[in-house]
């Protein structure tokens, strides 16, 4: 499976501390061409912070809620934890995600 930056997906988390888990959704930002890829999740939750990325076109994203992208919280992920594809961050969207990327990092800070 191929997957592009700017593909949002949803993937299997399983629990730590108690058995099962859940189903969210994350953006994918870089897919090298083995078995993982690294992706930021996505909440419907509201945050404050300069590392948070408002999605505005979210329903063209193939999401059910307006939600944010969690640029701080980057994970590495399998490939086949990913449950189906939803769709792709729109123009803007894209625009301003990799503004968050490169300004979060930046080594010239």
């Amino acid at each position: 499976m191929t997957l592009r930056p700017g593909d949002v997906v949803l993937i299997r988390i399983d629990f730590h501390e108690t058995q099962g888990g859940k189903v969210r959704p994350a953006v994918v930002l870089l897919d090298s061409g083995d078995d993982d890829f690294v992706a930021a999740p996505i909440t419907s939750s509201r945050r404050v912070s300069s590392f948070d990325v408002p999605i505005l076109q979210w329903r063209e994203a193939g999401l059910n809620a307006a939600s944010t992208i969690r640029v701080h919280k980057l994970t590495v992920l399998a490939k086949d934890e990913v449950v189906p594809r939803l769709g792709e961050l729109a123009g803007t969207d894209r625009t301003v995600l990799a503004e968050v990327l490169r300004r979060s990092f930046s080594l010239d800070q």
